[in-house]
């Protein structure tokens, strides 16, 4: 069967990178049928840039981070005219064959992934196969996928990002779109975690393969801008998918951790900031 297929992007102030992501799109063995770029108001000549390119469709909005960037993509690929949707961050980089391999293991009822690789091309093993939701004195990320998980063609997974999943356009219909104020950072873990209680299945293809040009942070406990989202985040994931433990002992144990990483007054602030925002979160979907 052939598939339409619409692909999203979601960018901000990385131009260079846009521009082989979209290259690479346009070359993909099979063919996609729409390309729709987000821009989250760019200010380094992307919106000039994307002016000129007449076979994309490109929709500016204001900087709504990562999330409501996704959320809109996410809408706006539901409500073109398509089968299939492959949603994708502005760095990385799919290899000409990721959608045609991605599609060979299509079924209504999976959400696909390709395996993210380095620039070198070796593996970047970073998706996580299971989440811990039972445990409140250890880390949501429970397992996260090894070299001898690639011996398999397809790696179950359950908490995998939004860097090149593709799916039906039913899938939105059923689970919704994502999280938009969570702004960065697990917006993509809700979202799945949501979907699998829909009853679907996530599945990384070994052989679908797409690159990162961006190296991660070293450090996840540096605090950063980011560091009130990533604590929030995390607390209200808890709270909608954890056990009656997780619900109330892990926010504690993520105080106390965040409290441990702090180097300033303003670090300490923020994690008690972003506990209590966690915990008194409510969605505006």
């Amino acid at each position: 069967m052939n598939y339409k297929v619409t692909a999203a992007v979601v960018t901000y102030n990385r131009l260079d990178l846009l521009q082989k992501v979209i290259g690479a799109l346009r070359e993909q063995s099979y063919k996609i049928d729409n390309i729709i770029i987000i821009n989250n108001s760019s200010t380094d000549g992307t919106e000039d840039w994307l002016s000129l390119q007449k076979d994309l469709i490109v929709i500016k909005q204001e900087n709504l981070g990562s999330s409501g960037g996704q959320y809109r993509a996410f809408k706006e690929a539901e409500s073109s005219d398509c089968d299939l949707i492959w949603i994708m961050d502005d760095d990385v980089v799919p290899e000409k064959d990721c959608l045609e391999i991605l599609i060979k293991h299509y079924k209504a009822s999976y959400v696909l992934f390709p395996l993210r690789l380095w620039r070198d091309k070796r593996p970047y093993l970073n998706d996580c196969i299971e989440l811990n939701l039972t445990n409140p004195f250890k880390h949501i990320w429970k397992r996260v996928i090894s070299e001898s998980d690639l011996t398999n063609e397809t790696i179950e997974v359950q908490g995998p990002t939004f860097e090149g999943p593709l799916f039906a356009k039913e899938v939105i219909r059923k689970v919704g779109l994502p999280e938009k104020k969570f702004f960065i950072f697990a917006d993509d873990t809700e979202y799945f975690l949501r979907a699998q209680r829909e009853g679907y299945k996530m599945l990384l293809v070994r052989d679908a393969n797409l690159v990162r040009m961006i190296d991660p942070p070293e450090n996840f406990a540096d605090f950063t801008w980011k560091s009130f989202y990533s604590i929030r985040n995390l607390v209200v994931i808890d709270r909608l998918y954890g056990n009656i433990f997780v619900k109330l002992l892990r926010p504690i144990a993520y105080t106390f951790l965040f409290l441990k990483y702090s180097r300033s007054l303003e670090d300490i602030k923020t994690t008690f900031k972003a506990i209590w925002a966690g915990l008194t979160y409510r969605s505006e979907n």
